[in-house]
């Protein structure tokens, strides 16, 4: 029989049916607002006194930068750690003051790994934590929470502000 007889019509089948089966899939999981416990993300405006009550709650660290006069504090949470976006009326997420933190076991090491990367340059902080940036990335400034359980990201579109501010004490645990 030319064309492939019943074989065709069953391969066919397959085809369709796992083209529905990913459809309903996809159509199932779109719109999961279970956030950062389903692995997904969680974006939400909070205050001081929110984002104080969340990071108690955590069994993990949450670094900021303290509050920043005009700002709405953003909180992002994520699988692989949480941020804290400082949000200016209408400025853009990525024009924003950033601290984020992620939880690591290798926390120092993989500083040490990055520091040692051509391009790569360390620095100390003014409480001993030594902070690294790149010439690829000079934004983004990082160092290691002082448990060692975390790195900790400072972003901000001017790469003097972010070295400054990672530096700087006032990058903390939220307390």
């Amino acid at each position: 029989m030319r064309g492939g007889g019943p074989n065709i019509w069953l391969r066919g089948g397959v085809v369709a049916l796992a083209v529905v089966l990913g459809l309903v899939a996809w159509l199932a999981t779109r719109g999961d607002d279970e956030g950062a416990a389903s692995g997904g993300t969680t974006e939400r405006i909070v205050s001081k006194a929110q984002l104080a009550g969340i990071a108690a709650n955590l069994e993990q660290l949450v670094y900021w930068a303290g509050p920043v006069s005009g700002a709405k504090l953003e909180l992002i949470e994520f699988s692989g750690g949480i941020q804290v976006r400082y949000r200016p009326g209408g400025t853009p997420p990525a024009e924003s003051l950033t601290v984020a933190t992620y939880p690591r076991q290798e926390a120092e090491a993989e500083l040490q790994a990055f520091a040692a990367r051509p391009g790569s340059f360390s620095r100390a902080g003014v409480d001993g934590r030594v902070v690294v940036s790149s010439r690829e990335q000079p934004t983004s400034v990082y160092f290691v929470s002082a448990d060692g359980s975390a790195q900790v990201e400072v972003y901000d579109p001017s790469p003097e502000r972010a070295l400054s501010l990672a530096r700087s004490v006032r990058v903390r645990p939220v307390r």
